[in-house]
């Protein structure tokens, strides 16, 4: 029976596992020990990761208050005017504080050239006005019927001697136009975005037109309004425009355009093809390159003109054809000459022309303020117009820094408070508790902000709580009377800022304390934190080696006991088999022995 009991007990391989959990247990406790050290050093460097990153942000913001560069805060500068139309002004750092009156005679400007003459001066006639009635347009893929003229056009034209076939005939206006284009010295083409038609001679000589109505019907010269008001056909030099959305060799140019070519401005080179460009093409591929330039037809001149991207009077635009004379000869540049560029001409706080100043830009610094000039304002200096321009020190960008400053002042305090507190009621200690780096760190900070900045000048506040900064009961500091703090800064802005950045100010003096916590002294040596991190990053290491070394001979000791606890199992099972024997022998014995006797 006691036996079976053991066999029962450690036959199964969970209870054999139960069994070395057990002993592994007691084994391993001092392993857990070290490993129980190793999670409070890993905490330890938790903590002072987030000291170090809450002193550099009051030591970063301590600097800025300190600061007497140029660049401080106390430089930041606001501006104004009166007129931003006119003048806009930013101020820099350090600009002069004060009103400035403006004067502005004259803007930069860029030189400019365009085309001697319109582009096409032959004969040519167009539309007195829109052809669609109301805000339509024609239809030109159309018949005359169904194109959207009010009135049909009917009957015949006759163009420079040729007569077209009757406009009943037509399959399309397109078709119509075809037919004139193909047969006549003439050219006639639609604009839709206009609504007008536009007929022009094409060889520099007369353009006669006429139209023959069917009867009762009207003429296709009369619907597209290219008659005057005494019923005649009126045809001008110079009328119509050129076609800037067609291939140049088809284009209706005075000299037309074949072949390709090339053609320079400022020095940048342009590229052209009769066969597979356009004249908005080309104008495109002008004002993409870099030319620092900007090109346009204009449609009312008929010329192209081309405008500098810069100013001022030694501003200048060279043009030149490379290859070919498209340039020169069809856009009319030849003996062209580019207007020059102008200076911006203007007076600060002055109506004599003796104390004109001149720029070649209209964007423009002067003593720490950028200007931008956007139209004039006076025709003489001595005009009593002028813009208004008010730079004053921004005073609000102080407050957020002080602001800021005082935030991260009470994130550090606060933080040390909390980690170094102690719990008498349960028995808990934050992990400063006892440290009094950390807790003379907190006393001497809320110290400095609470006594009196020694080497100011007499009369001025001394105090941060002169102006405006307090600690309350919870030992947190705050601008709670901005009031008073407005009203220092307004007075005397220079007594406010030596609170902070002179030799004894506040900001300095924290600068220094905070320091050496987070900042290397020397090449050889790091910061207190840095270096009371590596001492614990060393005392990792050395644990980490202990506990490897130790969970190696714990893997070997649960072999070891696993191996016992197999061979008992072995020993068990033996007990086992031979208990089991003794029992058949001794059934069988019995047995024999009742058979015996029976007989």
């Amino acid at each position: 029976m006691a036996i079976s009991s053991l066999t029962s007990a450690y036959s199964a391989s969970s209870g054999l596992n139960s069994l070395v959990a057990q002993f592994m247990a007691l084994e391993k406790k001092p392993l857990y020990e070290l490993q129980s050290q190793r999670t409070k050093l890993y905490s330890k460097i938790d903590l002072y990761t987030d000291l170090d990153s809450k002193i550099s942000d009051l030591l970063t913001s301590a600097r800025d208050l300190a600061s007497t560069e140029n660049s401080s805060i106390y430089n930041a500068r606001t501006s104004s005017t009166s007129e931003s139309k006119e003048v806009t002004a930013t101020a820099n750092s350090n600009a002069a504080t004060g009103t400035y009156q403006m004067r502005v005679l004259q803007l930069a400007a860029g030189s400019s050239v365009q085309s001697s003459g319109g582009l096409i001066t032959k004969a040519a006639v167009i539309s007195s006005s829109k052809v669609a009635p109301g805000s339509g347009t024609i239809d030109v893929s159309e018949s005359f019927a169904d194109a959207g003229f009010g009135t049909t056009p009917t009957g015949t034209v006759t163009i420079n001697g040729w007569t077209s076939s009757d406009m009943s005939n037509y399959s399309s206006i397109q078709d119509f136009m075809d037919d004139v284009n193909s047969n006549t010295t003439a050219n006639i083409y639609y604009d839709s975005a206009e609504d007008k038609f536009y007929l022009e001679d094409t060889t520099n000589g007369s353009l006669t037109f006429t139209e023959s109505e069917a009867a009762g019907g009207s003429g296709f010269f009369t619907q597209v309004k290219m008659r005057n008001d005494a019923g005649t056909y009126d045809s001008t030099t110079d009328a119509t425009g050129i076609q800037t959305d067609v291939l140049l060799s088809e284009a209706n140019f005075d000299t037309a355009v074949s072949g390709s070519g090339s053609f320079k401005i400022n020095g940048i080179e342009i590229s052209w093809d009769a066969s597979t460009d356009t004249l908005d093409g080309i104008i495109n591929a002008i004002n993409n390159s870099d030319a620092n330039v900007t090109a346009y037809y204009d449609t009312s001149l008929d010329k192209v003109v081309i405008n500098s991207k810069g100013t001022g009077s030694s501003d200048t635009i060279t043009l030149e054809d490379v290859t070919g004379s498209f340039l020169m000869n069809t856009l009319k540049f030849s003996g062209q000459t580019a207007s020059g560029g102008t200076d911006a001409k203007f007076t600060i706080n002055s109506t004599s022309s003796g104390d004109e100043i001149t720029k070649s830009s209209n964007n423009f610094t002067i003593n720490g303020i950028a200007y931008t000039l956007k139209q004039t304002n006076v025709s003489a200096y001595t005009d009593s117009t002028y813009t208004t321009i008010t730079i004053s020190q921004d005073t609000s960008a102080i407050q957020t820094k002080i602001n800021d400053f005082l935030e991260k002042f009470n994130a550090l305090t606060s933080h040390i408070k909390d980690k170094s507190n102690v719990d008498t009621e349960n028995y808990t200690r934050g992990p400063l508790a006892g440290n009094t780096t950390f807790t003379n760190l907190r006393r001497q900070l809320l110290q400095l902000v609470s006594e009196q900045v020694t080497g100011l000048t007499a009369g001025d506040p001394d105090y941060l709580r002169e102006i405006g900064i307090t600690v309350d009961s919870n030992l947190k500091v705050s601008l709670s009377d901005t009031a008073t703090f407005e009203s220092a800064i307004q007075s005397n802005s220079k007594a406010v800022e030596n609170l902070f950045n002179s030799a004894n100010g506040v900001a300095n003096k924290i600068e220094s304390l905070l320091e050496p916590f987070v900042e290397s002294t020397s090449s050889t040596t790091g910061s207190l934190i840095d270096e009371t991190k590596d001492t614990l990053n060393d005392q990792i290491t050395s644990l980490n080696n202990r506990i490897k070394s130790m969970e190696t001979r714990m893997e070997i000791k649960e072999n070891q006991y696993r191996q016992q606890f197999f061979k008992m199992q072995e020993l068990l099972n033996n007990l086992v088999l031979q208990g089991s024997q003794i029992t058949m022998l001794t059934n069988s014995a019995l047995n024999m022995m009742g058979t015996s006797t029976l007989f």
